[in-house]
């Protein structure tokens, strides 16, 4: 039987965390292997990530039991509640500390007295920054040795057992950013018996599995489907004239109605606090619908508002266009493919910046569509 470690912790420092905001948000977990995964399915500001554990359990909104003694945090504040002045703070690592400062500022308020702390930046994919950071609590008041040891009734072996109690020695946090607009913040305690160092090696795992999936809402059971399964997702329309095998890498969105039924659309991964997105949607050839048809629905319109809009594709099955928003923001493709039965139209937007990162994945896409 595994028994829940008694902790003599600082609530304020611990249970209060983030009273400053008011930063309820959806998550849901689901179990894989040994692994639990977490996602933040709020519109707006989706991410995802995964935690090594075998026991996890939700008691409040952003509070979690996990290890069966921990208590984590997962918060999600907007930095511009952070931030008095946001367009003097140029970049996401400064943003991050502002938030660190922002929290220890307030617990040393509430605590009356300083906090010693530190902090490493870790930079995933030599991309994306973490802000690990961490600070001593205030030493506990000297108890009587027989204080720290309680009793709890084991029901295995119909007597009481000694639960040894472990005092907190740090708050450690790990913070990442949602497109440069939210600051994520997971907090965990550090008990005596455990290594900070150790501890923040483990939270550096928890921010290699982050997703940042931007604004639409992901398709949990997808999701599921891909981890639970270990296997490809694979998209088929309703008449089997369309596959896709789609990458575990892709984020599926939920389409809810009375959106079309035959609209597929997600988003890539994310970049320089950038997510690239892609849409696809088809039609039914019929004796009314031809392909140019179906081509000439957008390209009239698009023609007219994009002068630099361009064929760079052309073959009995694909047409493939290009073209860029009028500040030259936006690189965007249009991609037109015929097949016997089913005509299929993809769009993949990004910015200037993060086109190249990932119109490789694109490519990947496209060549994994087959129509019947």
């Amino acid at each position: 039987m595994k028994h829940l470690v008694l902790t003599i912790i600082s609530f304020l420092s611990c249970v209060n965390l983030f009273a400053q905001s008011d930063n309820k948000g959806f998550l849901f977990f689901f179990k894989v292997d040994s692994t639990y995964v977490m996602v933040d399915n709020n519109k707006g500001h989706g991410f995802m990530l995964e935690f090594k554990t075998d026991t996890l359990f939700q008691i409040e909104d952003n509070k979690i039991i996990y290890d069966n003694r921990k208590l984590l945090q997962v918060n999600v504040v907007p930095f511009s509640e952070i931030i008095s002045n946001p367009k003097k703070v140029t970049t996401v690592p400064k943003a991050l500390e502002a938030f660190k400062k922002w929290e220890l500022d307030y617990q040393q308020k509430v605590l009356r007295t300083k906090l010693k702390s530190g902090q490493e930046f870790y930079y995933r994919d030599n991309n994306k920054p973490f802000l690990i950071w961490w600070h001593k609590n205030p030493p506990e008041e000297k108890k009587n040795k027989s204080d720290y040891n309680e009793k709890e009734y084991d029901p295995e072996t119909g007597t009481f057992v000694e639960v040894k109690t472990l005092n907190v020695t740090h708050m450690l946090f790990l913070n990442f950013s949602i497109l440069a607009e939210k600051n994520v913040a997971i907090t965990i305690p550090v008990f005596e018996d455990e290594d900070l160092n150790e501890e923040i090696e483990k939270m550096k795992k928890i921010a290699n599995s982050v997703r940042v999936y931007g604004s639409g809402i992901l398709d949990v059971d997808v999701l599921m489907n891909i981890k639970e399964s270990k296997e490809k997702y694979v998209l088929r329309d309703s008449l089997n004239f369309l596959e896709l095998e789609v990458p575990e890498w892709f984020n599926v969105f939920k389409v809810f109605k009375p959106m079309r039924d035959n609209l597929f659309w997600g988003a890539f991964p994310e970049r320089n606090e950038v997510v690239n997105a892609m849409s696809m949607i088809w039609e039914y050839k019929s004796d009314t619908l031809t392909f140019n048809d179906f081509v000439n629905k957008g390209n009239t319109i698009l023609r007219e508002k994009r002068p630099n809009y361009r064929l760079i594709e052309e073959s009995d099955s694909v047409l493939r266009y290009f073209y860029t928003s009028d500040n030259g923001w936006f690189y965007q493709q249009n991609v037109y493919l015929k097949g016997e039965n089913v005509f299929c139209f993809i769009n993949f937007t990004a910015t200037r910046n993060t086109y190249d990162y990932n119109i490789g994945r694109f490519e990947e896409i496209i060549k994994k569509i087959k129509l019947k």
